[in-house]
């Protein structure tokens, strides 16, 4: 791993999990945003640190995903740094109860020996209509960028950069990805689209790389979206349960993952799917002795 500078004292970080982020407040000290994988990235992070001269003196996490936050307490305690997230993050983070809302189809056990380390305490919170937020002595520009989580956010630095977490995919992962990532579809188009009015100076995307412009990879990023929702929308055939469909769907997209995280988190994208297409009134559900049947609306 290594610094790379972007612009003024904005540096990004290539680790396993994808792009972080770093705002240097002097020149031995800066903002972590975002902290990779706790497997794979926590030693070659620390040894960069170590490496360069420098130190976190505050984490800013832009949602609580394994990929984003695995490190976030490790760090904390090692830096004696505080974390900073957004009020809906915060929560999820506080306990592996909590975590499991964002992947129900693992069991309290399942998720206890795969995120049992990677929970983190918030010591400032960013909540809901806050814009901009003075952490560590430096005020960041805050964007609202819920739909991939509860209450991810992305975070513009004082030189005009903007880190966009997870709402745009580069081309590659983009199209590498059989099933995008996201609780709520309606939520994340609307952070896309909302991209459109950001001007900066440069965008981070967690997945991965640094931009100039983005105006073009909002527009295929959207268009891929819809993309997927018509892919699920052509499975629906007569009444089916929502076990049967996600069935045909795996068979449509060749998923073939048996693992139970991978597994939980093709069904919560799948159920954000399913109930996109049925508040934009496209499905139709009957509700039959405790189970949901879906079936196209042809009106």
């Amino acid at each position: 791993m290594e610094l790379k500078h972007v612009k003024g004292n904005t540096y990004v970080i290539d680790a396993n999990a994808g792009t972080l982020a770093f705002y240097k407040t002097n020149e031995q000290e800066g903002v972590l945003i975002d902290t990779g994988f706790a497997r794979s990235d926590r030693d070659p992070l620390v040894q960069m640190f170590e490496e360069n001269g420098v130190r976190p003196i505050g984490i800013i996490v832009s949602h609580t995903h394994y990929d984003h936050a695995g490190n976030a307490e490790y760090l904390k305690y090692r830096y004696g740094c505080p974390i900073m997230a957004s009020l809906a993050e915060a929560g999820t983070a506080s306990s592996t109860m909590a975590y499991r809302c964002a992947y129900p189809a693992m069991t309290p056990k399942e998720i206890e020996d795969m995120m049992g380390g990677e929970c983190y305490t918030v010591d400032e919170i960013i909540m809901p209509n806050e814009r901009i937020k003075s952490f560590c002595g430096v005020p960041f520009g805050i964007l609202p960028l819920a739909g991939h989580t509860p209450g991810q956010i992305g975070i513009i630095t004082p030189d005009h950069v903007a880190y966009l977490a997870d709402t745009l995919m580069s081309e590659d992962v983009m199209y590498a990805s059989k099933m995008p990532s996201c609780v709520c579809r309606e939520e994340d188009l609307r952070a896309k689209k909302s991209l459109h009015a950001l001007k900066c100076d440069a965008y981070i995307l967690a997945h991965h790389g640094v931009h100039e412009n983005i105006d073009d990879l909002i527009d295929r990023n959207i268009a891929y979206v819809y993309n997927r929702a018509e892919v699920v929308y052509s499975c629906l055939e007569g009444d089916m349960s929502e076990e049967e469909w996600v069935r045909a769907v795996y068979r449509k997209l060749e998923m073939r993952s048996t693992q139970p995280f991978k597994c939980s988190v093709c069904e919560r994208n799948m159920r954000s799917f399913i109930d996109y297409l049925a508040d934009g009134g496209r499905v139709c559900i009957e509700r039959r002795q405790g189970v949901c049947w879906y079936h196209k609306n042809e009106c």
